[in-house]
């Protein structure tokens, strides 16, 4: 289902995700921190952001200056290994 923001800017969205990202880390919630990179995950697989929305938008939030090489590092090493765990705990019906 596409994404489909009627109150809101893209960029309003993105700061308010990252927000409740680092709010969800910082908790320590670790199963809903994996759902919300699962979800940010399809959304860029469906095509609601792009990957280079989605990088801005991290580096707005985190302070950061990641170029495109250093954001598909990030990616490969930290988001998709918890996307991955968090589909199979959907696939294997745990949640």
């Amino acid at each position: 289902m596409a994404l489909n923001l009627q109150h809101q800017s893209k960029e309003d969205f993105a700061a308010r995700f990252w927000a409740r990202l680092i709010e969800t880390y910082q908790r320590g919630d670790k199963l809903e921190f994996a759902r919300r990179i699962w979800w940010l995950a399809q959304r860029i697989s469906d095509g609601d952001f792009t990957t280079n929305q989605v990088r801005l938008s991290f580096n707005a939030a985190y302070g950061r200056s990641l170029n495109p090489a250093e954001w598909t590092t990030l990616v490969t090493t930290r988001f998709i290994p918890i996307r991955d765990r968090y589909q199979a705990m959907l696939d294997e019906a745990d949640l």
